[in-house]
């Protein structure tokens, strides 16, 4: 490895700030990014949130029932990375498929079934004819199956979730509901009635008339409600919103929407303590895992590597701990790409270009929050290089924080040595040589590689960290 000076300590930040944490921020965030994952505006689980209260408040409801409508509304999809495997080896592009199915009447197959067998030869498009047709098929008949067996897991996925977040067990026994019907023809229980919980059966309306307005002329969407009045929809529940249909007009600006929610929360939200925001970003990274099984435990060991690389570079505490959560929130930008974008090989063309967006989509759905859009930032920089190769931004040099780059550096270290389908698995030792390569070339900050390699067991060095301009540690604290 190159042992020349490092800029790495040139580039200020205040991460290491101290900030206040909320759950409910991490539980909007988490909100934000199930939109991506189902295909619908950044947002709308937010703005379904405020609509969905302001119904429970029409009709009435026990302040329990509105405690559990707000969640209900921020996390109904907090499951969808549970299965999705199985919908990406049937249907190819799980976000389009999921944004088709938001519009329809699950009951109906005469609106299903179309839609099905479009996405099946969308999914199998450039296969061979004779097995083309064969796998047309076997899709057709196995559709149903794996309908169910993806309704049950994200259902079983949210309600976990919920109870990791630490909300209370009826928000997480409301999350197995998210797929039941007033009519007892949902998934996966068919309840029927009021045996579907009061926060279920008022956020599956109010987010399906989101639905159908967004894609449907307004009289046109307030009818499809009508036409499922007593179907999907419980009617008394349908009256009261079709009474008012302004309860699901904008209220705030988007930029302000965020704020909105937070501010709506019905019981105290005090600040987390630093293992509370570990452990609910941990639950956040196990969600994003879980949408590839072959990176199961990618985003946990990122932030371990990277946690412990910030301490040999001599990072003081709270920048430590940014980073560890930056670590294990980095691909969070992940939701809004399909999932077999995300193991395609960097050979496989235009396509590989949506793939290169995640890390903007990550700083996107942290922005919100002022105290997660720091973290937000060095999520930004996880795949940008000192010679400005990298993406989303191609930045280069200095204009790469000291956390983006160490963040780099052990994103590219554990790539390397866990399994993809696409590319041999490197060993520790090569994988230690792909970085001392790349420091050398001027890619990834020497130091950084350095760091991230004795907290991978290497033991490169030893010494204390050298950082520019020879100022100390505490020295770039208290610039800071």
């Amino acid at each position: 490895m190159a042992q020349g000076k490092s800029n790495i300590g040139d580039a200020g930040q205040m991460s290491g700030v101290k900030r206040e944490v909320h759950r409910g921020e991490l539980v909007a965030t988490l909100s934000l990014a199930t939109d991506l994952a189902m295909g619908q505006p950044m947002g709308f689980g937010l703005r379904s949130c405020l609509a969905s209260v302001a119904l429970a408040d029409r009709l009435g409801l026990a302040a329990a029932d509105r405690l559990q409508t707000y969640y209900q509304a921020l996390l109904r999809y907090a499951g969808c990375t549970g299965q999705t495997d199985m919908l990406v080896a049937l249907f190819g592009d799980e976000i389009a498929l999921r944004q088709d199915f938001a519009r329809l009447d699950a009951a109906q197959a005469g609106q299903l079934l179309p839609v099905v067998f479009r996405h099946l030869v969308a999914a199998g498009e450039g296969r061979n004819p004779l097995a083309f047709l064969g796998g047309l098929i076997q899709g057709m008949v196995e559709s149903r199956g794996t309908s169910a067996l993806v309704f049950e897991a994200h259902c079983e996925v949210a309600g976990r979730l919920a109870q990791r977040l630490g909300l209370p067990a009826a928000v997480a026994g409301n999350l197995g509901q998210l797929y039941e019907r007033w009519d007892g023809k949902g998934q996966p229980n068919g309840l029927s009635g009021e045996a579907v919980a009061p926060a279920v059966r008022v956020v599956s309306l109010v987010q399906d008339a989101l639905v159908l307005l967004g894609v449907l002329p307004r009289e046109q969407a307030l009818a499809t409600l009508l036409s499922r009045r007593g179907g999907a929809y419980d009617p008394q529940i349908v009256d009261a919103l079709l009474a008012d249909p302004d309860l699901l007009a904008p209220v705030v600006e988007d930029d302000a929407l965020f704020g909105a929610v937070l501010a709506a929360a019905p019981e105290p939200d005090p600040p987390l303590s630093a293992a509370g925001i570990d452990a609910a970003a941990e639950v956040i990274a196990d969600f994003i895992d879980l949408k590839s099984p072959v990176i199961a435990g990618h985003s946990r060991a990122v932030a371990a590597l990277a946690a412990a690389a910030a301490e040999n570079a001599g990072l003081p505490a709270g920048d430590v701990a940014d980073l560890r959560r930056a670590g294990l929130l980095h691909d969070l930008g992940y939701m809004a790409i399909p999932a077999r974008l995300r193991l395609a090989s960097a050979s496989s063309g235009d396509k590989s270009e949506q793939g290169r967006l995640h890390p903007y989509y990550g700083e996107r759905l942290l922005a919100r929050s002022v105290a997660l859009s720091p973290i937000g930032a060095i999520i930004a920089e996880h795949h940008e290089r000192l010679d400005g190769s990298g993406f989303h931004r191609g930045i280069k040099g200095t204009q790469i924080s000291l956390s983006g780059r160490i963040l780099a550096a052990a994103e590219s270290y554990q790539s390397l040595i866990e399994n993809r389908p696409f590319r041999v698995t490197q060993t520790p030792a090569q994988a230690a040589g792909t970085l001392n390569k790349a420091a050398r070339e001027g890619s990834l900050d020497p130091i950084a590689c350095r760091a991230v390699l004795d907290a991978a067991g290497h033991h490169l060095r030893s010494g204390k960290p050298v950082f520019a301009a020879g100022l100390t540690a505490r020295e770039i604290e208290v610039l800071r």
